[in-house]
Order: structure tokens, then sequence, then C-alpha cells
């Protein structure tokens, strides 16, 4: 009983801890989706005719998947999209590290001082991707359960 409770405990934490990580990453790409453009222009990936809409749409998903993950609503399915869009991250990060970008992150802050990508934010990057997808299957396997 007690491992029970204490999964539980760690599920709550995961949720809170990545609730609060994309809902806090979301707001000043919100309040600046000019200079997020420009960060996600210097990856150089994207035509620049989808800039502008990744600009305002990818803060906005981070908001709600932040929100649903804090308030345990749609959790699994939150879980799912938590995970492939790090997993995109992560591709975007190694590729820009590949071709040898010395460019800013945008993972949290567009704070021109802020973090360039690199090994450190792939890696930090793949902790998020293993709780979002320990939300997913504790989500998934609880439901097989009740079934």
């Amino acid at each position: 009983m007690k491992s029970n409770k204490f999964i539980l405990i760690i599920t709550y934490a995961v949720r809170f801890i990545l609730g609060f990580l994309f809902l806090y990453a979301s707001i000043d790409k919100m309040i600046n989706p000019a200079r997020f453009a420009e960060v996600v222009y210097h990856y150089r990936v994207l035509p620049i005719e989808l800039l502008n809409i990744v600009a305002l749409l990818v803060p906005w998903i981070e908001a709600v998947l932040g929100v649903t993950l804090l308030l345990g609503i749609w959790v699994e399915t939150s879980a799912f999209i938590l995970s492939s869009i790090t997993l995109f991250f992560i591709v975007l990060m190694i590729s820009a590290i590949a071709r040898g970008l010395n460019i800013e992150c945008g993972c949290f802050t567009l704070d021109p001082e802020g973090s360039l990508v690199s090994w450190k934010r792939v890696i930090e990057d793949f902790f998020i991707f293993a709780g979002s997808m320990f939300l997913f299957f504790r989500a998934t396997g609880r439901k097989q359960l009740e079934k």
C-alpha cells in the first residue's frame, strides 16, 4: 500500500512541476511574440511564412498544457501532447547543435542573455519528456485498471 501512495505522490509532483514549467515558459513568449518568432527563425527549420503562426500558437499550447496538468484535467491527452512537443524540441536542439548554431534556446526566457542551445538543455528536455511519458502511462494504466 505504501508503494501505491509513493507513486501517487510522485505522479502529483511530476504533474505540478511540468504544469508550472510549461505555464511559466509560455508567459514571456505570449508577451513578446515578435521576439519569440526571432528565436524560432534562428533555428532555420521553418519557412518564414510559418514563423508568426508558430510564435503565436506555441505559447498558448504550452499554457493550456500547463493549466490542464495543474488542474488534473485531460492528463493523458496533455501528457501525450507534451511528450510529442518535447521530443520535437529535443530534435530541434540536437539539429542546431549538429549544425553548429550558437543560438538562444527560447525555452523559458527570451532574454538575450538567456540560455543557449546546448547538451545541458537537451538533457533537461529529456527529463521533461520522461516525466510526461510517466504521466501518460500512469493515466493510461489507470484507465485500463478501471475497465
